[in-house]
């Protein structure tokens, strides 16, 4: 049997190891609440057993994602679950959400004084927003450029952009809202379909042009140079 090269290897059994990890992390959760706690409040033993259907449903997508070779439904799924479970780990138990409490400024400034974790953590997330969206912002001009006309990469482009307008919007109105259930919940699930629209995009254009034709190809090539 010609087993597989241990440069491929490592990376995904990298993976493996934290996500068995968080599995193992959430069901000790669930048992604490459980047995250990005996939590009476049905919403906090509602999320536990949410969280805990989530790491299974999470398994699942990734077995699968291996035995079919990233199928593009399933892969989406997986990577936007992985996503909203990590993320909505870090802003709980960080208690960073509200940590800057003005938008679009911090602190009625561009840089805020980072006289603590909390805050360091919330800026750092708003940083990482101005890089995702100067990429998203981008993305349409060059797949308009490059495949002008074809809508595999145009649509999903486009659509990036109006889910990147709409994360900026629910993400101050959860600030000026002091993270409102539904402004919060809404931010997450198209901070997540911004994921999955971003992954279909890169997906399709790898099976236009390469991975190899993608990294190598320049800005201004047109689209039958590549195809």
């Amino acid at each position: 049997m010609c087993r597989e090269p241990r440069a491929r290897r490592s990376p995904e059994h990298g993976h493996r190891l934290p996500a068995t990890l968080v599995g193992c992390l959430t069901l000790i959760l669930i048992l604490a609440l459980s047995i250990v706690v005996r939590e009476s409040r049905p919403s906090v033993r509602a999320l536990g057993l949410l969280a805990l259907l989530a790491i299974f449903v999470q398994g699942i997508l990734g077995g699968v994602t291996v035995l079919y070779k990233l199928p593009l439904a399933v892969s989406v799924a997986h990577a936007c679950l992985g996503q909203t479970f990590l993320l909505g780990a870090l802003v709980r138990h960080t208690g960073a959400g509200l940590a800057i409490p003005d938008f679009p400024l911090a602190f009625g400034r561009v840089v805020p004084p980072l006289v603590s974790p909390y805050i360091t953590v919330h800026f750092a997330h708003r940083i990482g927003a101005l890089v995702v969206a100067a990429s998203v912002m981008a993305t349409p001009a060059v797949a308009g450029r490059c495949h002008r006309g074809d809508g595999r990469l145009g649509r999903p482009a486009l659509l990036a952009l109006a889910l990147l307008a709409l994360q900026i919007t629910l993400g101050g109105v959860t600030v000026w809202n002091r993270r409102a259930v539904l402004a919060t919940t809404t931010h997450l699930v198209v901070g997540a379909a911004l994921l999955a629209t971003s992954l279909t995009l890169t997906l399709r254009a790898s099976r236009l042009i390469g991975w190899r034709g993608l990294a190598r190809a320049p800005a201004g090539l047109g689209r039958q140079a590549l195809l």
